[in-house]
């Protein structure tokens, strides 16, 4: 891994959050369950990757999937009624950060006061929080390699101190 962090930004075709009415989270996760291919969906704080799709559970009843894919809201609206869940198209509305390198965990401690470690946050954990006063959703990818997303309103701002933090690690933008 290299010494330097390494930032980059995924731009994801589609990106869809979808919550569930209290009474149908059972039938929401069925279907989701059986458009993803999986016996169940993950856990809350937890995501997988199947079929070219991340499925992150945010909260009981709340998913957030987004892909490289196109047209990933149209498909989900087809399967799964408004009187099962709300389904929010946000594919315009979030940018991501690929930040990795060995000195990623501790670049983004500078900003965010939970513990990072694998024993707290392992690999194929998701959580939503704030870094420099911006809400964000972070994925691990893997031990130093994460995913974050933040409003594209904010994105500019956040993608500055991300930067700027960077700086007495030594980065490198891909």
């Amino acid at each position: 891994m290299s010494d330097k962090i390494l930032i980059s930004e995924p731009h994801f075709n589609s990106m869809v959050l979808i919550k569930s009415w209290p009474d149908s989270s059972e039938i929401m996760n069925k279907i989701l369950e059986k458009y993803l291919s999986l016996s169940q969906l993950p856990k809350v704080g937890e995501f997988i990757f199947q079929d070219n799709i991340y499925c992150a559970t945010l909260s009981p009843g709340h998913i957030m999937l987004f892909s490289f894919r196109e047209n990933l809201c149209p498909e989900i609206t087809k399967i799964i009624l408004p009187e099962i869940a709300a389904i929010i198209d946000v594919s315009h509305s979030r940018r991501g950060l690929r930040i990795q390198g060995k000195s990623s965990t501790n670049l983004l401690n500078k900003g965010i006061a939970i513990n990072l470690s694998e024993d707290n946050f392992p690999e194929l954990g998701v959580l939503q929080s704030s870094i420099h006063s911006i809400g964000i959703i972070l994925l691990k990818l893997e031990p130093n390699n994460y995913l974050i997303f933040s409003y594209r309103s904010f994105f500019d701002s956040f993608y500055a101190w991300v930067i700027d933090s960077a700086k007495e690690y030594g980065y490198a933008l891909s």
